[in-house]
């Protein structure tokens, strides 16, 4: 075969940028999978430019890991549905409800089990609790945080003296 070149497939050009291994070579996530409805995506947008005064309330006192250092996302996709609000490291999913919620409670349980399904803990409350007692609200947020932190081996040494989660190990040590 002398002349003719044949193609070497064990040499594969590497894939172009935002394919492959994903981003800095981790592979994609379970959770990026699942994100994958553009319709859901773009809903979930839709709702983060426009939320309730209730979700605006919760999101200023949630947001830039104001609450023990944990790490919030609003309007978080878990097809077919949307959290209000999710704490990965916490596995936890915070819904605000109002007076649209009192007529759909078979719906909301059936979201509320399809959530747990996935292992996720489920917090209500109801909108007027947060306004009128949001202390107590973030609290009780803060508690199950902390104790679904502990109970997850990859997170649970990231607990400072004080209860403030740490995003990576090596702040505990200094």
């Amino acid at each position: 075969m002398r002349g003719r070149r044949v193609p070497r497939f064990d040499r594969l050009p590497s894939p172009r940028w935002g394919e492959g291994l994903g981003v800095r070579g981790r592979a994609p996530t379970i959770e990026k999978a699942m994100n994958s409805d553009r319709r859901l995506i773009e809903f979930a947008r839709r709702m983060r430019r426009e939320p309730s005064p209730t979700e605006e309330l919760m999101w200023k006192l949630l947001r830039n890991q104001k609450l023990g250092g944990f790490r919030f996302r609003r309007q978080h996709p878990f097809p077919p549905y949307i959290a209000d609000f999710y704490c990965a490291v916490a596995r936890l999913v915070i819904e605000a409800d109002g007076e649209s919620h009192l007529e759909s409670k078979e719906y909301d349980s059936v979201r509320q089990t399809a959530f747990e399904a996935r292992g996720l803990r489920v917090l209500r409350f109801w909108n007027t609790t947060v306004f009128d007692d949001s202390e107590a609200v973030l609290e009780t947020i803060y508690r199950v945080c902390i104790d679904r932190a502990k109970e997850d081996e990859r997170f649970g040494g990231r607990l400072d003296q004080w209860g403030q989660f740490q995003r990576s190990p090596q702040k505990l040590t200094e």
